[in-house]
Formats: structure tokens, sequence, C-alpha cells
């Protein structure tokens, strides 16, 4: 018998009339045609103290939650109304029975904001909630104090489908600004938080004093919180999982009879396994495949680190896959080229070999994100280890991606045996590149694959008035679009079955109440077979789960040797069929049965969607008005 697999879609008990009786809600709304992100009267109504939470999604209204009280409607006119805009905003009171139970369920969990923990620091800020813990903030040393530049941030917000999604976010200090690439606006147009007395963040008032934050990361700095992490109590409490136990403790302590929040489950599912034998073939299969190919290290940079970096590359290579690589200033166009530059912000857009382009398969590392925060000069055993280690994350890494470019120039799969699908006719797959301002008409790129392995690329834009074998898929993503929904692509065969994929903004959940009770005795060895089934059945393996209307299927880690952490949730997505089209997904899950998409884990969508994004991101670099 399954295990059962456990969503972030909510299930809830919640008495109204208690609520009712503790608490008022009500309405704030301008007769502008929207609030403007930011805007201060979206933060004005926590000056009150009555006031428990506010509610923002978009448009025109906002709602606030507040403890029940008589004077509560002249209070929050006293906040707001004075602010500027304020003789265009009207409010009022709501039943809690005419609200979606998402915005009521979303009040309730924003009043945390001033919910004392131990373990968190909850903010209510724009109408989100945002949470982070103390050992998240990244400090550093100024003239001999210690001061606070980074806050990084989980943002958990309601769905309309009663899904609890997660964000991460930073709120940067003044004080790296100069790290922060500005482009729409300018650091004074960014609304500014300050850190409150007990350490949470607020907004910023006239008389305040300090640093001042905005929500804005700094460049090629990547916030990562890691989704799940077992290694001990501590460690997961810092992760995803660990935050989102104790959000759900805290709202069912402080709500107690009122509501009640749990996760639903899934129990009929199939599930294929990855076992660990079929990862030791596709790492087989590559070593077989660079056999047959050159590697060239092309240095560009040629001083001292860059030198050194690519011998180690060097001699990485030889000692993994016995390879000895040529070296070479210029890209060599019937080899895998690895080439070391410098990153996007030294070249400044003038001669930026970001930007170059050539039929050759090329793959660039960056010195200066290669390099990380390693010393390099060190040349002892540890240092020896810890380089080796590195080298065995990212050099793979580039393989991979280099065996893909180079498919693409020869128009044939190399690292899967397409014919083992047995398909007897093509098959194609579809995606779309976003629309901007700038360009207004979307690209779309279809992937023709033939039962032979080949295959071909067409790139191709809508026109409703020169129809082509391609204007059905494209009238897909045109209508999802329309309609908000988010389409990740398409597949097609030759009998003209269409499935359409598609985000859910629905993912898995471990067993996160029983990992935080085994970690809290002191069991930290949750790794063994037995453990994994129970504990971490909904994060492994690939599982599929529907019916005759539609397929749901997600990628999660590879189950057999699973290490402590999981870095990425596993997201469901939806596959549906177009108009009469038979659901042909199943036959294809092969397709995610690969570990050179992922470096070593499970791809997340059929492998040949990985093609379409690589063939995309020289689109996007040849033509910048392409998102």
């Amino acid at each position: 018998m399954n295990s059962p697999i456990k969503t972030n879609q909510l299930t809830y008990k919640f008495d109204q009339s208690l609520f009712s009786k503790n608490y008022d809600v009500f309405c704030i709304r301008t007769s502008d045609q929207f609030f403007k992100y930011g805007a201060y009267i979206i933060d004005a109504p926590l000056l009150s103290n009555n006031v428990c939470s506010v509610v923002f999604k978009s448009g025109n209204q906002l709602y606030v939650l507040m403890k029940n009280n008589d004077s509560n409607l002249s209070l929050l006119k006293d906040v707001t109304l004075k602010e500027d805009g304020g003789e265009r905003i009207t409010i009022s009171q709501v039943e809690v029975d005419t609200l979606e139970m998402d915005i009521v369920l979303q009040l309730m969990l924003n009043s945390l904001g001033s919910y004392e923990n131990p373990l968190l620091k909850f903010n209510n800020l724009t109408g989100h909630l945002y949470c982070f813990h103390p050992k998240w903030l990244e400090t550093r040393t100024t003239k001999g104090k210690e001061v606070i530049v980074k806050v990084p941030c989980l943002e958990l917000k309601i769905s309309s489908e009663l899904r609890l999604n997660m964000e991460v976010h930073t709120f940067t200090s003044e004080r790296l600004r100069k790290d922060i690439n500005f482009t729409t606006k300018k650091f004074e147009q960014y609304t500014k938080y300050v850190f409150s007395a007990n350490n949470t963040l607020r907004r910023r008032l006239k008389d305040d004093q300090g640093d001042t934050f905005i929500m804005r990361q700094t460049r090629n700095k990547k916030t990562e919180i890691p989704f799940l992490d077992i290694r001990n109590l501590d460690h997961f409490n810092q992760s995803k999982m660990g935050i989102l136990t104790t959000v759900l403790e805290c709202f069912n302590a402080k709500f107690s009879g009122i509501s009640h929040l749990e996760f639903t489950s899934i129990r009929d599912y199939q599930r294929r396994d990855y076992p660990r034998a079929v990862a030791n073939e596709s790492t087989k299969e590559i070593s077989r495949l660079l056999k047959n190919r050159q590697i060239n290290i092309v240095d560009c940079i040629d001083d001292q680190y860059s030198q050194k970096i690519c011998k180690e590359i060097y001699d990485f290579l030889l000692s993994e896959y016995g390879i000895k690589a040529s070296c070479d200033k210029q890209i060599s166009k019937g080899h895998l080229n690895i080439r070391a530059i410098h990153n996007a912000d030294f070249y400044d857009g003038d001669n930026d070999p970001h930007q170059v382009f050539t039929d050759a398969a090329v793959q660039h590392i960056t010195i200066e994100d290669f390099l990380g925060d390693d010393n390099d000069d060190k040349d002892d055993e540890d240092s020896k280890k810890k380089k080796h280690k590195k080298y065995k994350r990212i050099i793979p890494a580039v393989i991979h991606n280099l065996i893909i470019k180079d498919d693409l120039v020869k128009q044939k799969i190399s690292p899967f045996d397409w014919s083992t699908l047995e398909f007897e006719e093509d098959i194609d797959f579809g995606i779309q590149l976003t629309k901007t301002k700038d360009n207004p008409n979307a690209k779309y790129v279809f992937m023709t694959i033939h039962p032979d392995g080949t295959f071909a690329i067409q790139e191709q834009i809508y026109d409703p008035f020169e129809p082509n074998k391609y204007s059905q898929c494209i009238q897909i993503f045109e209508e999802a679009q329309n309609s908000s929904e988010k389409v990740r692509g398409m597949i097609r065969d030759a009998s003209n079955n269409i499935n359409v994929i598609k985000d859910t903004g629905w993912f898995t959940i471990p067993e996160i109440d029983l990992i935080k009770a085994e970690l809290s005795n002191g069991n930290t060895k949750l790794r063994n077979e037995e453990k994994r089934e129970e504990l971490l059945t909904s994060c492994l393996d690939i599982k599929m789960f529907g019916d005759d209307a539609a397929e749901y299927c997600f990628a999660g880690t590879i189950g057999k040797g699973m290490q402590s952490s999981i870095n990425c949730a596993a997201n469901i997505r939806k596959i549906e069929p177009f108009e009469n089209s038979t659901l042909m997904f199943e036959k294809l899950l092969p397709l995610m049965s690969v570990t050179f998409v992922r470096n070593g884990q499970l791809t997340i969508l059929p492998f040949p969607f990985k093609y379409l994004r690589e063939y995309s991101k020289r689109l996007r670099r040849e033509d910048p008005a392409i998102d």
C-alpha cells in the first residue's frame, strides 16, 4: 500500500460565529484604478494597536483585520484618511461570510506579524506575511560594530485554491546600494523599512533613524533557503519545511477553537522509483559519450587565477573521465568548449563574450563566481578535498550542458536512446518565450523529434492570418495567457493529440510534524529505507495521479542514497488533454527518468524541454526584447 503524499493544499476548520465575536474585518477601497504596490496606505492601518493584520493582493481594495471593538471604524479612518489620496478612499465593515476563504485565512495568517516566537520573526508588510529565522541574517563589521545588511525572508501566501505557497525575498540595507542593479526604479523610489524594537521589520516613519532596507537583491547573489534539511533540529527549523511547521503551529495555537489548518494528502497514485543502478548507468553513458568527443578548455582571461582553474579543470577531467582535454585560446568548432571568462558586470556590455555566438558547443565558466569564497591559494589536503568536491558538483553539470549544446548543433539526441520509446512517428514539444513591453509578439519554439532521435527546431510567432501546422499549438499558449494560466509547454503526437503541461502552485510536503518530533527526540538517523518511506515519500522519485480529465505528475529526489537535505520542492504539474485529445503523458515518463538535465537529479519536465530552453537562451541574448 502506498504511503500518502502530503501537499500544500489546505484543509481547514472555521467557526464563523466565534471569529465574528472576536474580530472585525474592514475593506479599504480607492476610487483610483489600483493601489500602487508599496503605497503607504497599505501599511498605515498597522499604526493602530487594534489592527491585527492587513491583506493586499492586487487592485483597488485591501482588507484589515481588527480586534472586535465598536470604535474600530473611526480608529481606522484616523490613521488612513489623512494620508495622501485619502479623499479617494472609502472604508466599510464587511461580514466574514461575504469574503472568499483565502482572504479570511490570509488575514488570520498575516496577524502572526505580532506573534512572539523564539524561532521566527513575523512581518506583516505591504499586506503580505514575511518571516525570517535570525540565523539567516547577513551581517558585516563596520567600525568595530556588527550591522545587519541583508534580511532573507520567506513570504507565505494562500492562493484562491487554498494552497499555501512560499516565496523567498531579500530585504537589503542601504549600505549595499552600490551592489544593487537599479533598472526601472531608483533607490529613492523603493518602499523603505527599518528594524523595530523587537527586531522585526516595519515601515519607516519620518522620524526613524538608522539604516533602511528595501526589498531588492544584490547583483549575482540569489538568496537560497533549502526546502528541507534533516541533519538535526536546528537545521530543520531553518529550512522552508521547518518554517512551515512553526508557522502552522503558531496559527493553530493562536486561533485555537476558531480555526485549524492542515495539509491534505493523496493516497491513490502510481510511482516510478529510480534505482541507484540506473543513475550509475546514466553516468557511464555520459562517460561513453565523452570518449567520442574532444573537450577544449579556452582561457579568455589568462591570468594566474584563470590559469590555475583551467589547470584544475584539466586535471579533474583526466582523473574522473579519463579525458585528456586540449587547451587553446580559440573556440574549436568540432569540440566541446569550456570557456573561462569574467562575469557580465566586468564587461559592462562592451565586447562581452557572453554575447558572442558560434555554431560550436560552448559552456562558459565565470571566474568570479567559480572562485566563490574559497581560498584557492591553499594547497593542503583539506583544501584539495574541498576543491575536488566542488568540481565534482560543477563540472558534470558543465559537461551535461555541453553535450546538449552539441546535440543542438548536430540536431540529434545523444545521451538518451530515443528508439527505446518505440515511437514510429514524429512527436513535437513546444514552449513560449514571454512577451514584454518591447516585444508584444511572443516567440514560440517547437522541437520535432523523429523516431531515430534526430530533430528539427522551428521558431514561430502568432499570426492569425497565416496559419500553419503550429497555429493550433500557438493558440493554446495565447488563450492560456489570456486566462492567467501558466503553461510550461505542450506535446503533440503525429495523430494531433495535444497534451498541455501547466503549473498548479501545488507541491508536495514531507511528514514535517513527524520529522520534527523525531529530531526533537534526538533521532537524526532518518535516511534509512524505512524512515525514507515513512517521512519522505512525498519528495522522492516520480509519481503520477489523476483521472480521464487530466493527469498530475511530479519528480522528487532520487530515493536511494538520499542526502540529508533537499534544495527544491517537488512541484506538481497538470497534464491536460486539449479538446478531444488522448492523454499520452504516461508514455513519456522515461523522458523524466534521466539525470543529465539536473546534474544527478530527476528532471521536472520531459528532457526535450531542456533542449528548447537551451535553444531559447541564445534567442534571448540575440534579441534583448525577449524576456
